[in-house]
């Protein structure tokens, strides 16, 4: 039998908490570090709040510790983490990270992204970004689901999901409650919005060797219609409710790739669906849509074992092996 993946949790946030209890839940894989500045000094078994000590201390920095790799989830911007990535590297560990721009970090960051893969190599291991969205809802799945097509012409991909069932962090961060002015001056510094979706479009154009000439994203409040209560905050009637953001891809006058999310409290219908324009047409839908607070650090945790077997450098969903559940 192989030897368990001992892993260090760097950030200890609603995410990081979450992968942290998977891991512990898995055979394959072994806990043995923590980090987080806001926590260290604390056992992680207090942390997590399993009623018993681990024996782990968390630290305020990534410890000196035999492990093989590290569950990150710390930022959404691929160049604000890129220090965080580098330290990862360069002590000889792999890393999975929830951060947003990293699931196409060439897109944004280019020399930064060419810059860790380089690095990834010169240490003999590898990064990958991911997640439930981006990672594979509106991007890995979309992708997967042409396996079956022999022409693919357009994609469209659009989910909506139910903010009001979600945690706080969530719903303020998609601006339910505020004003729509508000809404809008704070979409407009980027302070309100999803990280990611652009990233999602270049992702499966990539997918399918596509060259776009345009790529477009708009984003703006819904209005709520009525005045709804959550278990967190107060929507009132004609604020917003949360955002409808668009990722637009076009290839001279055609529009060939389309990513519509829409998260807001109170959506009707939540789902995931992707519509593929193809021989042969393709429709998949997923019913409620994809439960992100689960899923996320379950595709994190997945993700360690093809991660590790992939060559060194950086990668992305399209160039590590079949992900699938762990035991």
């Amino acid at each position: 039998m192989n030897k368990p993946i001992r892993v260090i949790q760097c950030g200890l946030g609603a995410i990081g908490r979450s992968a942290a209890r998977l891991v512990l839940e898995k055979k394959s894989l072994r806990l043995v570090g923590a980090v987080d500045p806001l926590h260290a000094g604390r056992d992680l078994g207090e942390v997590l709040e399993l009623n018993r000590k681990l024996g782990i201390r968390v630290s305020d920095k990534l410890p000196a510790i035999e492990a093989d790799a590290v569950l990150h989830c710390t930022g959404s911007t691929f160049a604000g983490v890129y220090g965080q990535f580098a330290e990862i590297v360069g002590a000889g560990l792999h890393c999975v990270s929830s951060c947003e721009e990293a699931l196409f970090p060439f897109y944004r960051e280019p020399k930064l992204a060419a810059q860790l893969n380089r690095l990834c190599a010169r240490h003999g291991v590898s990064v990958l970004g991911t997640g439930v969205n981006p990672g594979f809802v509106m991007d890995t799945l979309a992708a997967v689901s042409t396996a079956v097509c022999q022409r693919v012409d357009a994609v469209r991909v659009l989910r909506v999901v139910d903010a009001g069932t979600r945690r706080e962090a969530l719903q303020r961060k998609v601006g339910a409650g505020l004003p729509a002015s508000e809404f809008c001056k704070l979409a407009k510094s980027l302070k309100i919005r999803h990280v990611g979706l652009s990233e999602s479009l270049v992702f499966v154009a990539e997918a399918f060797g596509w060259d776009l000439d345009e790529v477009d994203e708009t984003i703006a409040p819904v209005l709520a219609e009525r005045t709804i209560r959550t278990k967190y905050l107060t929507v009132p009637k004609g604020s917003a409710a949360g955002v409808r953001q668009v990722a637009t891809g076009w290839h001279g006058s055609r529009k060939v790739l389309e990513l519509e999310l829409q998260m807001y409290v109170g959506a009707k219908n939540p789902r995931d669906e992707i519509v593929v324009e193809g021989v042969p047409p393709m429709r998949v839908v997923v019913d409620g849509g994809t439960a992100g607070d689960l899923a996320t650090p379950a595709i994190l945790v997945n993700c360690l074992p093809r991660l590790m077997e992939a060559k060194p450098g950086l990668h992305t969903m399209l160039t590590i092996g079949l992900v699938r559940a762990i035991g």
